[in-house]
């Protein structure tokens, strides 16, 4: 399995964390909730963390790309273990040079989300796992992270997600493009991008969303931040 972020958005990955920025609204607000989440539900053992042994928290990043939402996590857990995950070499390059100042604690590691994952507290993904266009297949990595995380544990999620109703989906993907032209793109080249994007990502609703976590295992789904597609969605367990 490959996958080339270059090559999906057409711009070099050197480029990635400037640009994203201008293409995805709240891409750092998205960052921060998902931090804050998992910190809120792993503060009692993130307290302890650092006596070892089993205390110790594992946080793995799904697509973990150039590590942007890795190092925000490592900030606010400083004695956990944590992997970011990823198959796009040059990404990963990236990567492990902006999480270098973390020491083997931090590492980068070449797998796909779809693989099975260890045993650990929390599980993070961010513009990532849109690129499961197969609601079975996402069930599957939602059962993957399930049957993964230690009690009490949490996964949250930042990525987009679409209404089927096609008014509600007309007017959050003009919020969307609105946000791309207030960063000097013209319309045709925002519309370009959806049209690019569409080969290789669905957006699913968040009840749609919301059905693949039950059937994973996450008993009660939750959205813990949204603003227009942009959406931090996941469980705990």
């Amino acid at each position: 399995m490959t996958y080339s972020a270059e090559k999906h958005f057409h711009f070099q990955v050197a480029e990635y964390d400037r640009i994203i920025r201008t293409l995805i609204p709240q891409y750092e607000t998205m960052h921060a909730m998902i931090v804050r989440w998992c910190s809120h539900v792993l503060s009692a053992r993130q307290r302890t963390s650092g006596t070892g042994g089993s205390d110790k928290l594992k946080i793995i990043d799904l697509g973990g790309g150039t590590g942007s939402l890795t190092a925000a996590v490592a900030e606010q857990f400083p004695n956990a273990d944590i992997e970011a995950w990823d198959i796009d070499a040059k990404m990963m390059e990236v990567g492990r040079h902006r999480l270098a100042p973390y020491g083997s604690r931090v590492r980068m590691v070449e797998r796909s989300f779809e693989e099975p994952l260890p045993e650990c507290d929390a599980v993070v993904a961010c513009i990532a796992l849109h690129h499961i266009r197969d609601l079975d297949k996402k069930i599957k990595v939602y059962s993957n992270i399930f049957q993964a995380l230690r009690s009490p544990g949490i996964f949250a999620n930042g990525d987009a997600t679409m209404s089927v109703d096609p008014r509600t989906q007309e007017a959050t993907y003009r919020l969307w493009m609105e946000f791309m032209m207030s960063n000097g793109m013209t319309e045709e080249e925002t519309r370009q991008h959806f049209a690019n994007w569409r080969e290789e990502d669905r957006y699913f609703s968040l009840q749609e969303e919301f059905e693949a976590l039950k059937a994973a295992g996450f008993a009660q789904p939750e959205c813990f931040w949204r603003y227009g597609p942009m959406t931090v969605y996941g469980g705990v367990k």
